[in-house]
């Protein structure tokens, strides 16, 4: 009779984790037509873009037809290129980036990176755009 509880009680446990695995975070559509591009601009900068939303940031932005964002990253000098990947998820109205550096650490330098990004095929006017990188946090409303 134990083992029967036991393996009853197993059998219970087994349909819950199914239930909630098979449970989804939204019922919102998510836009999957978008088209990302996000790329590194190669060079360190030295000073942040000329025109920002905040003074104090290092974020432009455009949207029109296609949503232009440029913002910038710390990394190791040396490779000054390619030392970046990125993805990108769009829950409701908020696009969500992640930006990882992926090369090795060269130099004893750090350089300040501008990352380009491009959306195209946006549903919304307005997102709010959620990047975060090491201890460097983005939020900002972009709006057509």
């Amino acid at each position: 009779m134990k083992a029967f509880n036991f393996l009853f009680s197993l059998f219970i446990i087994f349909i819950i984790v199914l239930y909630i695995l098979s449970c989804s975070e939204t019922t919102e559509p998510q836009n999957t037509d978008a088209n990302f591009t996000c790329y590194q601009i190669p060079g360190c900068n030295k000073h942040t873009l000329s025109k920002t939303v905040n003074p104090d940031s290092c974020f432009n932005y455009s949207f029109d037809e296609t949503l232009k964002i440029d913002f910038c990253v710390t990394g190791n000098c040396c490779p000054d290129k390619n030392r970046f990947a990125s993805s990108y998820k769009i829950k409701s109205d908020t696009i969500f980036v992640t930006v990882k550096d992926i090369e090795e650490n060269n130099c004893r330098c750090m350089c300040n990176y501008t990352i380009h990004l491009e959306l195209k095929n946006l549903e919304n006017d307005n997102y709010v755009f959620y990047c975060d990188y090491n201890n460097l946090t983005y939020r900002e409303l972009v709006k057509k």
